[in-house]
């Protein structure tokens, strides 16, 4: 089929109106002691006759589904044969900072990287996609994203379908600016809207319980998501793993890189038809996707449009035909357990491709770490949306429970391990957060608004998690950590105290380094010009002292 360049800004609406429906793609799964991963250029025909460009994973587009056991050993192999940089994150998985693959992860045309970590999540459902700094919107656009799959010992009692591609789907929605060439533009707010790569997408599946894994794998858009007869469904896990008892309802909202598992009792209904629908009628005048006039324009803008279309034949030899009541015991750490609250405020006035978020006034800036956690423990993050937009707040290696939306608890379906919280404008979300992995300067964790546009555009800050048994002061009123330990240069130190004064003496009392305050809480210290060897370090401020030996390389 030839493309004209009569046919308006997008081939889009052409392509809504003449083509049939088709069966849905299902990445294959990949299950082996040792994984290899290639991303590399393609090209791919979403449409017929139609060649578009695309990235992918071991394939023209999209990538396999990795399966995981909790208690195991993941060893990815990443091979970049891209000609631009890229990294690999693997979202929502509990690793530490080095194998996280955030932008200082890089990897370099034609090269490799090894991931290999200890399988910590419970059951659930995560993602990987690539994180280079300024790319990851195009490379995630392009077709570079799969999921994992986590089991473990206690979902695998409970009486759930999990028989991939049988009963267990996964489906990862995006919407998709098609220009008149019929490629892919990197564009907020697109006019096709794929599943698993499939424009107009059906699925066969049993009369039976199915279970449906959902990701909102969009660089903007958010889909208030429901079926077209109104039916309510169970919602059993988020981000990171199962709820405590499935939730009922007839919406479910999902901000970008957000999941849910929900289950449809189809029993009995052989023959008949379901469709899911993203209800963009629905949405608020802040959210991307929604008819707001000042955002992008997109056909899908402001209206209920289909999602995919579900077909119900035949059950299975061994159907599942029950929704649980219960799930699993989660053990959610009480607000009295946090060390500190965190508020970040955000603010800024824009669009949804364009315009200057922050967080907390700051930007991101790869060589400043803005936060730094201490191993083992917990804090109440409190996120303050005055910008104009919502945003979807994702942090890296770490899992955390909403306690409550403007004061009030969350929806049955939110109360599970998260990574992305979805903030609106003019609301506050509050959520306590363990922090259970190190990560050090070299390779800190990322803490971002998952929109893409604005993560490539700097809204986005960085956190280390140090061990407070390394580094920690001997003489102190109140604890203090200083990190790395030993060290060449700069260290950053964590206070109990608010800190006016700092000196440096080495192993004779001399004093070598001396700096004045405020100095707040927590920053750095540069000790390139000190002497190697042992030195001490002593904070004082607000009437407290502090002493911490480092050691000088």
């Amino acid at each position: 089929m030839r493309i004209h360049s009569a046919i308006a800004a997008t081939i889009a609406p052409a392509l809504l109106l003449g083509q049939s429906m088709q069966p849905l793609a299902i990445p294959p799964l990949l299950e082996a002691d040792t994984m290899h991963l290639v991303m590399a250029a393609h090209t791919h025909q979403f449409y017929p006759g139609v060649n578009t460009a695309t990235y992918g994973v071991n394939g023209d587009y999209l990538g396999p589904t990795l399966v995981l056991q909790k208690g195991d050993t993941a060893r990815i192999i990443v091979e970049n044969q891209l000609n631009e940089i890229t990294t690999m994150h693997w979202h929502g998985m509990h690793v530490p900072g080095e194998m996280d693959g955030g932008p200082h992860s890089i990897i370099e045309p034609g090269a490799s990287w090894m991931a290999e970590y200890p399988v910590k999540n419970p059951a659930g459902t995560y993602w990987y996609h690539p994180h280079p700094h300024m790319l990851t919107a195009k490379q995630a656009n392009l077709g570079i994203a799969g999921f994992i799959i986590v089991r473990d010992g206690e979902e695998a009692q409970l009486a759930l379908p999990r028989t991939y591609g049988v009963d267990d789907f996964p489906v990862v929605i995006q919407d998709k600016k098609i220009i008149s060439t019929g490629q892919m533009a990197t564009y907020p707010l697109g006019d096709s809207l794929w599943v698993n790569g499939t424009p107009h997408p059906y699925l066969e599946v049993p009369a039976q319980v199915v279970r449906l894994r959902l990701l909102n794998g969009s660089i903007a858009r958010i889909f208030p998501l429901g079926f077209d007869d109104n039916r309510n469904f169970a919602v059993i896990a988020g981000d990171g793993g199962l709820l405590p008892a499935p939730a009922s309802t007839n919406r479910l909202w999902l901000g970008n890189g957000e999941r849910a598992e929900i289950l449809l009792d189809l029993t009995g209904l052989e023959g008949d038809s379901l469709l899911l629908k993203s209800y963009g009628n629905e949405l608020g005048q802040s959210m991307p996707g929604s008819g707001n006039i000042l955002f992008e324009s997109s056909l899908l803008n402001g209206i209920a449009f289909p999602v995919l279309r579900i077909r119900i034949g035949s059950p299975t030899a061994d159907p599942v035909t029950t929704i649980p009541s219960t799930l699993v015991t989660i053990p959610v750490p009480g607000e009295s357990t946090s060390i500190r609250t965190r508020t970040k405020t955000i603010t800024g006035t824009g669009m949804v491709a364009m315009g200057q978020f922050m967080i907390n006034d700051e930007m991101y800036d790869m060589d400043v770490v803005n936060d730094t956690m201490l191993l083992g423990t917990n804090e109440v993050w409190h996120f303050v949306n005055n910008s104009n937009l919502a945003h979807p707040m994702h942090l890296h290696g770490v899992s955390f429970f909403v306690l409550e939306r403007n004061g009030v608890p969350p929806p049955l379906w939110e109360r599970g391990p998260k990574d992305v919280v979805l903030v609106d404008a003019g609301e506050d979300v509050k959520f306590i957060v363990h922090f259970g992995e190190l990560a050090g300067a070299d390779f800190p964790f990322m803490y971002h608004c998952h929109n893409l546009m604005h993560e490539d555009h700097m809204m986005m800050l960085q956190f280390m998690v140090l061990d407070p048994t390394s580094g920690i002061s001997d003489q102190a009123d109140t604890p203090v950590l200083i990190s790395p330990s030993p060290t060449t240069g700069v260290v950053r130190f964590l206070a109990g105290h608010t800190v006016e004064h700092i000196t440096v003496r080495d192993v004779l009392g001399r004093v070598v380094l001396e700096r004045s305050g405020p100095l707040g809480k927590e920053g750095t210290l540069d000790l390139s010009a000190a002497p190697t060897g042992m030195l001490l370090v002593q904070l004082e401020g607000t009437g407290q002292r502090s002493v911490v030996r480092v050691v000088k390389e």
